[in-house]
């Protein structure tokens, strides 16, 4: 089990809220690890965050099947294993609004 993990804020003052903010380049530089969380605040009425099951359904902006499917305007998802997340909003994945980390033992 980890514990402590960092946390970090998708987007910085963007929040998940900006389809032309390149979150692709935010999460780029960062090295993330088990344990680690990712903070997704956002207007529910407009937007959402979907975990892709794989690359193909996050290339197709498809949200079903997901790994996780949220609509609540603020979200702190846990990285629980090693491996590649894939995270687009439900709205606006077409217009950008995506982007995959490789989270690290």
């Amino acid at each position: 089990m980890v514990l402590g993990g960092t946390s970090y804020h998708v987007g910085r003052a963007a929040d998940w809220n900006d389809h032309l903010f390149d979150y692709q380049g935010w999460a780029w530089g960062i090295y993330f690890h088990v344990g680690d969380s990712l903070v997704f605040s956002y207007h529910a009425d407009v937007h959402s965050v979907v975990v892709a099951s794989n690359r193909e359904l996050y290339d197709a902006c498809s949200s079903t099947p997901n790994l996780g499917l949220y609509q609540s305007g603020y979200e702190e998802l846990v990285l629980p294993v090693a491996g590649t997340y894939y995270f687009f909003c439900g709205n606006q994945c077409n217009q950008g609004m995506k982007f995959i980390i490789t989270v690290d033992p």
